[in-house]
């Protein structure tokens, strides 16, 4: 008999453990889920609404719509349903885009009402299912990972078509360390005059955050096999192995690191261009750079609308409020670097090579005037500029244009307070 009871109790243990767990789980998923979209609406750029929520120990349900600000034009419904388990949620669902039907009054819209219609962009528009996602959240890590996949899909409108072969995003990480892969299937816009088809194009990144959002660090590339342009009365243009890389890194200061590359450029099959460029923009102060971003998107949302929404009148009222913080960003003499750029071209006979850099001096930047920048007044900015760039390689009629000997095949630049000086002489005039 106390063999039963034992067992019984271990029974009741184990079940109740497991209950707990569940619960556990649960909770857990919620939270991060709230938190998740809390960071999302502190982006000031979205409206983010989680309808019909159904919450339970073991399955969860709920519908996300998310909106531009200001803007019922259009908007994102993505239905999903989540199993939870012990160590781990498991999630699935759609992505579907609708904007409202002409019967609907996009400046009054009916909030949840089911006589709003809407036209569904999969489905309606384009004779494609909605994209399908799923997601497993890791309970103990905060972790998660994921997938989206596109399904191909043609697109006729006024005499043109646009069809896709589909895409496909993975994801994994959390709120502050998010590693995104996908790959864009070849695309094909086509018109009676003329027709743009790429190969597939693919793609990675990595955002991480760290001390309060106070350190950012972003890293990206993307390949891109082919891309090709034929009009009907021109030869066709092709570029083979278009390719970028850039890193950016935001503390005490922000540096951006870049590289593109063009394998080759052809016209009607013959090899024209190809090309390498490496550089770097570093020195711009970091704490300028934050209070440059709130106070951005605090007068934006202010004037009622993002910055594109804004007239002429209005940008510049939010260019003048924000010279001050745009100027600090300067006080620290931002330098560029050209690390390195070629370019070939069997063609014409050109194989040219160049590196340098160039600093714009920040001391006392507060004195300044964006608007003479903006208005073509630039002197009192040219005069803080100060750098050299070698090239080698230089092309004989080039070289004639710069007032030297067609026989020069390296020149040094040197830019001495906005002047530009070759080989010690001022540059002459080009035309």
């Amino acid at each position: 008999m106390r063999k039963i009871w034992l067992a019984v109790a271990i029974f009741i243990v184990l079940g109740a453990g497991y209950l707990g767990a569940q619960a556990y789980s649960s909770h857990v998923f919620e939270r991060e889920l709230a938190k998740a979209l809390e960071n999302l609406r502190s982006n000031q750029q979205w409206q983010i609404e989680r309808e019909a929520i159904e919450r339970g120990w073991f399955h969860s349900s709920g519908r996300l719509k998310i909106t531009p600000v200001d803007e019922q034009a259009w908007w994102i419904s993505t239905p999903y349903v989540a199993r939870h388990g012990l160590l781990s949620t498991r999630l699935k669902g759609i992505l579907q885009g609708q904007q409202p039907s002409v019967e609907t009054d996009v400046d009054n819209p009916l909030k949840d009402d089911p006589r709003q219609e809407a036209s569904a962009l999969f489905g309606d528009m384009l004779d494609s299912p909605a994209p399908r996602w799923t997601t497993t959240f890791h309970t103990l890590d905060r972790r998660a990972d994921g997938r989206v996949d596109i399904s191909p899909f043609e697109l006729l409108q006024d005499g043109k078509r646009l069809s896709s072969e589909g895409a496909s995003v993975t994801f994994e990480g959390h709120a502050d360390d998010i590693r995104l892969e996908g790959t864009i299937a070849p695309l094909e816009l086509q018109s009676e005059e003329e027709a743009l088809v790429t190969s597939a194009l693919t793609f990675n990144s990595r955002y991480q955050v760290a001390g309060n959002g106070d350190t950012l660090f972003q890293r990206s590339a993307f390949h891109l096999e082919r891309l090709e342009y034929r009009g009907r009365q021109q030869a066709p243009i092709t570029l083979l192995g278009l390719s970028y890389e850039g890193e950016s890194q935001l503390d005490d200061q922000l540096r951006v690191d870049a590289s593109l590359a063009l394998d080759e450029a052809q016209l009607a099959g013959e090899a024209v261009l190809s090309g390498r460029l490496k550089a770097t923009l570093e020195r711009l102060n970091g704490a300028a750079i934050r209070r440059l971003k709130a106070q951005f998107a605090d007068l934006v949302e202010k004037q009622g609308g993002d910055f594109w929404s804004l007239d002429d009148a209005q940008r510049k009222v939010l260019v003048q409020r924000l010279e001050p913080a745009l100027l600090a960003t300067l006080v620290d003499s931002p330098r560029f670097t050209l690390e390195g750029i070629t370019l070939q071209s069997p063609l014409f006979g050109v194989d040219v090579r160049g590196s340098g850099e160039l600093v714009f001096e920040g001391d006392d930047s507060q004195t300044l005037n964006i608007d003479d920048l903006l208005n073509g007044n630039a002197q009192a900015w040219r005069e803080r500029l100060n750098g050299a760039f070698s090239w080698q390689g230089v092309p004989p009629l080039m070289a004639l244009q710069l007032g030297l000997s067609p026989d020069t095949r390296q020149i040094d630049v040197q830019v001495e307070q906005g002047k530009v000086l070759i080989e010690g002489q001022p540059l002459p005039p080009l035309f």
